[in-house]
């Protein structure tokens, strides 16, 4: 991707990001806004992550900016491409961006290897659906599932797997698209502790290796701290904090997680987790 065409006149995107958002807003029938009048600009190759309690706006702005929520103000601008709202915009802007969610979405009577070349249909017509899948399609899907660790599962049906591996397959599916933004919605929502700092390691491995941008949503201070070389903290639908891991301070914490109103109380180590929805992506041809 050329980064040197976002720098024209009607293309807010700056010199060293990929994507970016100006005043952005996220309003949804109930007339309840989720995200509020927000501009952000992602670095290429940071590795950030989104923080905040249940509500807050971390799903709502992940999939704003893959364009499966529409904005209802503002707007999401990819580098070299423009603005995501127009459809042809949005088809090229999606293959070329990842997405793992905290379920899993894989079709369990399928192969581990099935499963993951499903994330190449967003790069084939509708008619090349029905057709087998090539060698050289075959050879990348192995490659992305070992990069995952599963090649020794590539033939086995993916609903034998554990939540761990599962969440993996689905890493691997994101890694074939050979995607420039990575997308993750609580992918260690369901997981253990110890499973959770694994698959978040690979991930991180793989995304620094790769020099691949990637926004992730979690709920685990500890976890951002660790990997995030960014942290944006999101509370009743706006950014109350943007900056590094190290100027995250306690202070900072008990800001975004105290005691919203109209809410439950609410703590950085005990939160409920926000559900998710099948890649729309995936289907996207």
């Amino acid at each position: 991707m050329n980064l040197e065409k976002s720098l024209s006149n009607h293309d807010p995107v700056q010199a060293n990001s990929i994507i970016c958002t100006k005043l952005l807003e996220v309003t949804y029938k109930n007339n309840l806004p989720a995200l509020k009048s927000t501009t952000l600009n992602i670095a290429q190759g940071s590795f950030v992550v989104l923080l905040g309690p249940s509500g807050a706006g971390k799903s709502t702005l992940l999939r704003a900016l893959n364009g499966l929520v529409k904005p209802t103000g503002g707007s999401v601008t990819a580098a070299g491409l423009g603005n995501i709202a127009k459809p042809s915009t949005l088809k090229q802007h999606r293959r070329q961006t990842g997405m793992i969610f905290q379920q899993h979405h894989l079709i369990g009577r399928l192969s581990v290897l099935s499963n993951v070349l499903l994330g190449r249909l967003g790069h084939h017509a509708g008619w090349r659906m029905f057709c087998p899948w090539t060698q050289a399609e075959k050879e990348l899907a192995l490659a992305a599932i070992e990069r995952v660790g599963l090649l020794d599962r590539a033939l086995e049906r993916a609903d034998q797997l554990s939540g761990g591996q599962q969440q993996r397959v689905g890493m691997a599916r994101a890694l074939i698209q050979q995607p420039q933004l990575l997308l993750a919605d609580e992918p260690i929502a369901s997981l253990d502790p110890n499973t959770s700092l694994r698959l978040l390691q690979s991930l991180h491995d793989i995304c620094k290796s790769d020099g691949l941008t990637a926004v992730v949503s979690l709920h685990q201070v500890d976890f951002a701290r660790q990997f995030a070389d960014r942290i944006i903290g999101l509370k009743q639908g706006s950014v109350v904090f943007d900056g590094s891991a190290s100027e995250f301070t306690e202070l900072h914490i008990k800001n975004l997680y105290q005691h919203q109103p109209g809410n439950s109380a609410i703590t950085a180590k005990a939160l409920p987790m926000p559900g998710s929805f099948l890649q729309s992506s995936l289907v996207e041809v």
